[in-house]
């Protein structure tokens, strides 16, 4: 059966799997005390592509796009990973699976350089205990000019703007080899 226009009629949500499609939120309810947040929730997240959750405040993006990054676990429903169930407990199971996440809030120490911050609780060492500066520094640099960014690694966070801060934010998540990026 064809729609008026000639052209299929879409598929349940269920059943319409991309081979595009990254990542896939599926029937995903969260419920905190006294408020149903999500309420059976799909949302595709296609390969290469930004990928946009518009809504009214209160609507539950953010609480969906903590979901993805594993802030949040949700009550029921289920995230597929490249086709494969995949259960998010905390943030750091999200980065190993190459989700990202920047916040709202911008989460920098302004005491330290854009390349610590970058880096930080993610040093490249030699052994075990000695931190890598060179490395660290040439790969913070790299990842600046990837973004167009005219910001030396070694400035001080507090001395930047507030675009340049999120800048470094955007340059954390890609130094984690994020294969998706969620921008709240």
């Amino acid at each position: 059966m064809s729609t008026p226009t000639g052209s299929p009629p879409p598929q349940p949500f269920s059943q319409a799997i991309a081979d595009d499609v990254i990542l896939r939120a599926v029937d995903i309810s969260k419920l905190f005390p006294g408020t149903v947040a999500l309420d059976h929730v799909n949302f595709n997240v296609y390969r290469g592509k930004v990928n946009v959750l518009v809504g009214e405040n209160g609507a539950g993006k953010s609480t969906l796009m903590k979901i993805l990054a594993g802030v949040y676990t949700p009550t029921s429903g289920k995230l597929l990973l490249e086709g494969q169930e995949i259960e998010l407990r905390n943030p750091v199971e999200a980065a190993r699976h190459g989700i990202g996440i920047i916040y709202q809030e911008m989460n920098l120490f302004p005491n330290l350089s854009v390349v610590e911050n970058i880096f930080m609780a993610r040093e490249v060492t030699h052994g075990r205990i000695v931190i890598d500066q060179k490395t660290q520094t040439e790969r913070a640099a790299k990842l600046l000019e990837r973004l167009r960014q005219p910001i030396s690694p070694n400035d001080l966070v507090s001395d930047l703007r507030i675009g340049q801060q999120q800048i470094v934010e955007i340059a954390k998540a890609l130094a984690q080899d994020a294969r998706v990026l969620i921008m709240d």
